[in-house]
């Protein structure tokens, strides 16, 4: 009788050889080939279901290769850095691990993958963030010249990144979401770890096929703020584990990251603005309440649709969208950013606001660095250098610095304008909490439009236990 064989193809596991009765539950015939097929996210359950049922099997699934590792560093782990990693490895190395930002979520993936042993791939939502990373693993992994050890087992790895222009695989690769997903049917055997950095993104329809087209035995995600407006998390469970650990920022706060306040100001419309907002608010609502659209959420969707082919709808998009550029960018908030700046001339601080072109304003009129979507990899880096360095003490920004990328010595941070996500205050709020700098107590100023929409949406995204 001829053995059962598990072989990986473009993102799936095909059985071949001998099927075993009864067949593991996964699985489904495949009409086209003559044999049953599965995701390739299931091989774990799969192998662990045959050992059960005491099925010998000849798994050539993974193309992944046992390592020698040793993590080069100084630091010291943190208590709760080291019980994560230990979470993490009581749950036979699958799951999710909850820290905020600022908190050191690196080291524990770095732990992950020295204690694994084997080829591990990581992923990042950003290409600033997988340049980050390559440097980090590269530190802690890479390859040492002849003058740096004479010691074989200490001379590391070469470390792959696949993304922006590179397209390089090692044993231990960083990627982004989009590369990945592009690669998962070629490379979802080779590495037997699979890291999600900010694994928020994971679920959406599309990244969730780089964990759903990966073997990878050992899972691992990282993120401060797990849970997603549209439910999608709970797919996290079945694609890489479940949560391990978790730790909010209240319960490390003044420790481990800086303790903060949140000030909220409320600014005033100035005369002619509140006039151009009563009446495009007045256009727009006789528009929701006539047509029964939700003025929120799907009916802002729905809106858009409208508007294609429908001339009130079109307007009332018009006058949606002027009722946020005079909430956004009011005159009196930008006499309360001038009098914050003053008011703080002696720290770091980072602006947000919503708007591309209320930041660019704000960096014509303040001349502070402005750092969006549209700012090239070299500027960026010059401007975060000089940030570091005390050349500018403050930058101006949209969403592009809400995650990820290391903003050094920030310690006050003025929301102009957001959305209503508490995802998004979250990240914001993390900016400014890591230790060091001058100011032992970080400060998040929220200036928020009264007697406007924006004061609903303020509400809403504090609902987070940042704020309890």
């Amino acid at each position: 009788m001829s053995e059962t064989r598990l072989r990986f193809d473009g993102g799936t596991l095909v059985l071949e050889g001998r099927t075993p009765v009864p067949t593991p539950p996964w699985f489904a015939w495949d009409e086209r080939i003559g044999k049953y097929r599965a995701p390739a996210v299931d091989r774990r359950r799969i192998l662990d279901y045959l050992a059960e049922c005491r099925e010998v099997i000849d798994d050539n699934s993974s193309q992944s290769n046992s390592l020698r590792l040793r993590l080069r560093t100084d630091y010291t782990p943190r208590p709760y850095q080291k019980d994560a990693l230990a979470a993490w490895r009581e749950a036979d190395g699958r799951g999710t691990v909850i820290l905020p930002t600022g908190a050191g979520k690196t080291f524990v993936a770095l732990g992950a993958i020295s204690h694994v042993g084997r080829s591990a791939l990581v992923v990042a939502p950003t290409i600033d963030l997988m340049n980050q990373w390559y440097s980090l693993l590269v530190d802690s992994f890479g390859l040492l010249g002849a003058d740096e050890t004479s010691a074989p087992s200490k001379a590391g790895v070469e470390i792959g990144i696949l993304g922006g222009g590179h397209h390089e695989i090692r044993d231990i690769t960083v990627t982004t979401y989009d590369s990945a997903y592009i690669h998962a049917a070629e490379y979802g055997n080779r590495f037997d770890l699979i890291i999600f950095d900010e694994v928020h993104h994971l679920p959406s329809p599309k990244n969730q096929q780089i964990a759903l087209m990966s073997s990878a035995w050992y899972r691992l995600g990282l993120t401060a703020t797990y849970e997603r407006q549209d439910g999608a998390h709970e797919m996290l469970d079945y694609l890489i584990g479940p949560v391990v650990y978790s730790k909010g920022v209240k319960e490390l706060k003044g420790e481990y990251l800086s303790d903060y306040e949140v000030v909220r100001i409320r600014a005033s419309l100035a005369d002619d603005e509140a006039e151009r907002y009563a009446a495009a608010s007045k256009l727009y609502y006789s528009f929701v309440r006539r047509t029964g659209i939700k003025p929120f959420g799907a009916g802002w969707v729905e809106l858009l649709k409208m508007s294609a082919y429908d001339e009130s709808a079109r307007r009332a998009l018009i006058a949606k969208q002027e009722m946020k550029r005079i909430v956004v960018g009011s005159e009196r908030k930008l006499e309360v950013l001038d009098s914050l700046l003053k008011q703080h001339f002696a720290d770091k601080v980072i602006i947000f606001t919503e708007q591309n072109d209320l930041v660019y304003r704000i960096s014509r009129e303040f001349l502070i660095p402005a750092i969006t979507h549209q700012t090239r990899t070299r500027e960026r880096k010059w401007i975060l250098d000089g940030y570091k360095s005390d050349k500018f003490h403050a930058i101006v920004t949209s969403k592009v610095l809400n995650e990820g990328i290391d903003v050094p010595s920030a310690k006050v941070a003025i929301i102009l304008s957001g959305s209503a996500s508490p995802r998004e205050h979250l990240q914001r709020l993390g900016r400014i909490l890591r230790k060091g700098g001058g100011r032992k107590t970080a400060v998040l100023y929220e200036v928020v439009t009264s007697a406007t929409t924006e004061t609903n949406v303020s509400s809403r995204r504090r609902k987070s236990d940042a704020y309890a």
